[in-house]
């Protein structure tokens, strides 16, 4: 399946954004695709599976946790410069239901306000139409080191 890509959003930004997925091991380990991406908004996708699973056949919530930062990063890329920089400073969480092993996962990341130097992003975690988890996450936006 090939990402969709919002027409407005500045040249770099593809690159940038194929590149989180493909070249981070974590997410290449994850099978994590990049399903679209407009500015303010982000989907990523993945089918439960492998290795992510504990005892009882569901996604160990470390994972989870773990693969809810993307959409939260490539939501906030179109609100920001080529020379900028964001990384997480604080995440709140909340576990509504198990991912079952085979089921589907959809994580939708949504920019909620930018400031000058920090970021306050939603992120949903989906199977289908029912919420498995849902994330607040704020990042700090820097100049990229010369």
């Amino acid at each position: 399946m090939s990402a969709r890509f919002d027409p407005g959003l500045a040249d770099w930004v593809r690159p940038l954004a194929e590149s989180l997925i493909s070249e981070t091991g974590f997410h290449r380990w994850a099978r994590l695709e990049l399903l679209q991406i407009a500015p303010g908004e982000a989907q990523v996708g993945f089918t439960a599976g492998g290795e992510m699973l504990v005892f009882g056949k569901y996604v160990h919530g470390g994972v989870l946790n773990g693969l809810l930062e993307p959409p939260a990063l490539l939501a906030l890329l179109g609100h920001m410069r080529e020379d900028e920089t964001a990384m997480t400073v604080d995440t709140h969480l909340q576990h509504i239901r198990s991912v079952l092993v085979g089921e589907r996962v959809t994580m939708t990341g949504t920019l909620l306000k930018r400031g000058n130097s920090v970021a306050f992003c939603d992120v949903a975690a989906r199977v289908g139409d029912t919420i498995c988890t849902t994330a607040r996450i704020t990042k700090t936006i820097q100049s990229k080191a010369s």
